[in-house]
C-alpha cells in the first residue's frame, strides 16, 4: 500500500508513520519542506504542500492508495475551522479522478458529546452537544464524508484523550503536576467521572487498520482503551511516576459556569468559539465510550496499560529534562 500522511510529523501521527513503516508499506509524507524530516529522512517520499492550499494536497495524491489526514490548520477560530472544511471539500471532489482508494479521517471525541447513556456506542446520541470551532469542523467533516453516498470509501477515528511521548498538552500537564501537585491542582467537579483514554500506539495501530480493513469501509469508531479510567487515576498515575505528591480541588460546577460565561463572550467577540460552558461540565461528566466497534471491525486490541502508557511517558519527559 502506498500512503499519503498529512500531519505526519505531529504526535499522533508520526507514530502513525513509525506504524506504516514498520508494517512495509510505503510512505508519502505531506510536508511544507522539500525535504522529509530528519526523522523519517530516507524512509519516506516528501510531498511538499500546504493544508492551507488545497490543491497541493489534491497534487499530492497522484499515486496513493490511501490518504490519512491527520492534520489540520490550526483551528481555533472560525475562519481556520472555515479554511479546513473547504479542504475536505476540495478533496471530495478530486478523490475519484485520482484513483485513491480510501480516506482515513482522524475526528475527535468531542463529536460524540456527553453521551446520553453509558457505556456508549458510535449509536449514543448527545445528552449535550459542544460547538466550539473545533469540534464543528471535526462534526462538519464527518458529515461531507458520510454524504458522499458510497462512491467514496472512507473511515473515521475519533480518538480519546490521546496521552504518550511527544505530546506538547500532556508535557505541559506533566509541568503542572510537577509545580502545583503538593499545593493543589484545581479540576472541574471531583475528577472521578470517567476519563475516555488512548495511548498514542495504540490510537496509531486503529488509524492504520483503518486504510487496510475492508470492514472498516463507511465506518466511524470511538475509539478508547475501553477501560473505565478516571481523571484522578490518570493525574495520580503521572504524580507517582514523578514521584512527586498530588492534591486535587474541587472546583463547583456553578462556579464553572460562572467562570466560563465570560470565556465564551470575548472569545466569540475575536471570533474564535470555545464553548466553555458545555466543556466546564464535559470533564465532570460519565465520558465511557465501549470500542467493541473497533475491535470486531478493525482487528484491534489495545495494548498499553495505562501505567504502562504513563510509565514510558514520564520517563520520556524527564529523560528530555537531563
Amino acid at each position: 500500500m502506498r500512503a499519503l500522511v498529512t500531519g505526519g510529523t505531529g504526535f499522533i501521527g508520526s507514530e502513525v508513520v513509525r506504524q506504516l513503516l514498520a508494517a512495509g508499506h510505503n510512505v508519502s509524507l505531506f510536508f511544507r519542506r522539500k525535504d522529509a524530516p530528519a526523522l523519517f529522512r530516507g524512509r519516506v517520499e516528501a510531498a511538499q504542500g500546504d493544508l492551507e492550499h488545497p490543491q497541493s494536497l489534491i497534487n499530492a495524491m497522484d499515486g496513493a492508495d490511501v490518504l490519512y489526514h491527520i492534520g489540520e490548520i490550526k483551528n481555533t477560530s472560525r475562519a481556520a475551522a472555515a479554511k479546513n472544511v473547504t479542504l475536505i471539500d476540495e478533496v471530495l471532489k478530486n478523490v475519484t479522478r485520482k484513483k485513491l482508494k480510501r480516506i482515513v479521517f482522524v475526528s475527535s471525541i468531542t463529536v460524540a458529546g456527553i453521551p446520553a447513556a453509558v457505556p456508549a456506542t458510535e449509536d449514543t446520541p448527545a445528552a449535550i452537544t459542544l460547538h466550539d470551532h473545533y469540534t464543528d469542523y471535526k462534526r462538519t467533516a464527518e458529515k461531507m464524508l458520510g454524504g458522499t453516498g458510497g462512491h467514496i470509501e472512507y473511515a473515521i477515528i475519533r480518538p480519546g484523550f490521546v496521552y504518550g511521548p511527544g505530546s506538547r498538552h500532556m508535557a505541559g500537564m506533566i509541568g503542572i503536576i510537577r509545580k502545583l501537585g503538593p499545593i493543589g491542582i484545581p479540576f472541574p467537579g471531583n475528577a472521578n467521572s470517567a476519563a475516555p483514554l488512548i495511548y498514542v500506539k495504540d490510537v496509531a495501530a486503529a488509524i492504520l487498520q483503518a486504510g487496510t480493513e475492508p470492514l472498516a469501509s463507511g465506518q466511524t469508531f470511538n475509539l478508547v482503551d475501553g477501560s473505565r479510567h478516571s481523571w484522578r487515576g490518570l493525574l495520580e498515575s503521572i504524580a507517582g511516576h514523578l514521584g512527586t505528591k498530588l492534591r486535587i480541588v474541587t472546583l463547583p460546577r456553578l462556579l464553572l459556569h460562572l467562570s466560563a460565561l465570560p470565556i465564551d463572550l470575548v472569545s466569540g467577540y475575536f471570533g474564535a468559539r470555545l464553548d466553555a460552558i458545555s466543556y466546564a461540565g464535559y470533564f465532570s461528566s460519565e465520558l465511557y465510550f465501549d470500542s467493541t466497534k473497533a475491535r470486531n471491525l478493525l482487528n484491534w486490541r489495545p495494548r498499553c496499560s495505562l501505567e504502562e502508557g504513563i510509565r514510558e511517558m514520564t520517563e520520556f519527559y524527564s529523560r528530555k529534562e537531563e
